[in-house]
């Protein structure tokens, strides 16, 4: 019995000593939690830093690429032997100028250039390489094929061919041999979006050498063009006096009759059939610091095509209304009043144009300006983030 009653006060002291631990912890424990909460709320009270009305880059640029080497010179600034020149902080319009450093090309005339409202403008040009391939005027007469070299023919895409009637009087230049070059001309200016409705570009040039001979009957040039068949296509002089119809002989043939030798364009005629618009959004996070911040942001301009057609005609269109495609860096700079992360989008809006040409239906994705804006920012201390930044 004895045994008992001490087994019970054992057990009784040892609940109430547990009963006094149990009591300590919870005191301790709610105390370390209220200290949680306040280190909490004190840490929510930290505000998100302020900045000041983002400023993005306006400066214009100009990106000019080459087939070879060339001294490339924009207003009055040269870079020279160079195949890619990039000129920053530029003019909305000037005058560009390029010289082969090989006399194997002819040289190029001066450009008026245009960025309209557009901040970057790609310009690709094909400097013309000097036929390797001529024909006297007497073989010529007597049946012999003027084309251009396969060189040229690689190029274009495009196999051009002169045939003269036997019985054919030729005036102004009657000694220098014949040749025949084709090449995609630069454009310099993009096409104004309140133009869109209908549309032309001159595609392709046809290069007939010497300038000046002049013909009784007209002679008979054929063109064989990668993918051509079913465009509306015609033919233009140099100084814009003479159009002659293009006749489409089917399988990508072409054939006009020229009156004399000089320069031809082959200008593409479309009209906009249908236009969408919607737009590229591109977010990211990025440190900041007290005093003034810069962001690197990726951007697109001119234009790339969406269908599926694929050919120089096509590429060589877009191009010239709506720009060379081309990827760039822009950058916007602000200043904050804290040290923390700023939360930013890019919206890059662009718009989808379909064009038709007689039976050529082809799309292209057309790049406007974009907008970048800080979306919000949070403090370095943690806690929650801060509201939008207006």
């Amino acid at each position: 019995m004895s045994g008992n009653i001490w087994k019970t006060t054992i057990d009784i002291f040892f609940i109430t000593h547990l009963i006094l631990i149990m009591k300590k912890f919870c005191i301790f424990f709610c105390a370390a939690t209220m200290l949680g909460l306040t280190t909490s709320c004190h840490r929510s009270t930290e505000s998100a830093p302020n900045v000041t009305p983002v400023v993005v880059d306006q400066t214009r640029t100009l990106v000019v690429t080459t087939n070879t080497p060339a001294d490339i010179t924009y207003q009055g600034k040269t870079l020279s032997n160079v195949t890619r020149a990039v000129f920053e902080q530029t003019a909305a319009q000037g005058k560009l100028k390029i010289t082969p450093k090989s006399d194997q090309y002819y040289d190029q005339e001066e450009m008026a250039v245009d960025f309209y409202d557009k901040l970057t403008l790609a310009i690709d040009v094909q400097l013309v390489k000097k036929p390797t391939v001529e024909v006297s005027q007497d073989d010529a007469k007597n049946g012999q094929e003027v084309n251009n070299d396969p060189e040229n023919q690689n190029v274009t895409g495009t196999k051009a061919t002169i045939n003269v009637p036997p019985t054919i009087v030729i005036t102004g230049n009657t000694t220098s041999p014949f040749s025949i070059t084709t090449f995609v001309p630069a454009e310099t200016k993009l096409q104004s979006t309140s133009l869109w409705d209908e549309l032309e570009a001159n595609v392709l040039v046809i290069r007939c050498k010497p300038d000046g001979a002049v013909f009784s009957e007209p002679v008979l040039v054929t063109l064989g063009m990668d993918n051509s068949s079913g465009f509306d296509i015609e033919c233009v002089s140099e100084d814009g006096t003479e159009t002659l119809p293009m006749t489409d002989l089917g399988n990508n043939q072409w054939q006009v009759s020229i009156p004399h030798f000089s320069d031809w364009f082959n200008f593409l005629k479309a009209q906009v059939t249908e236009t969408s618009e919607n737009a590229e959004v591109t977010t990211g996070t990025s440190p900041i610091v007290a005093g003034e911040n810069t962001i690197s942001y990726k951007v697109k301009a001119g234009a790339t095509e969406i269908s599926s057609l694929r050919c120089l005609l096509v590429t060589t269109f877009i191009k010239k209304k709506f720009g060379t495609y081309l990827e760039t860096t822009k950058k916007a700079t602000f200043t904050s009043d804290a040290r923390g992360t700023a939360t930013w989008r890019v919206t890059q809006p662009y718009k989808d144009v379909t064009l038709t040409s007689k039976t050529k239906v082809f799309k292209a994705r057309v790049y406007g300006e974009p907008v970048f804006e800080i979306v919000s920012t949070s403090s370095d201390q943690g806690g929650h983030s801060g509201g939008s930044v207006n």
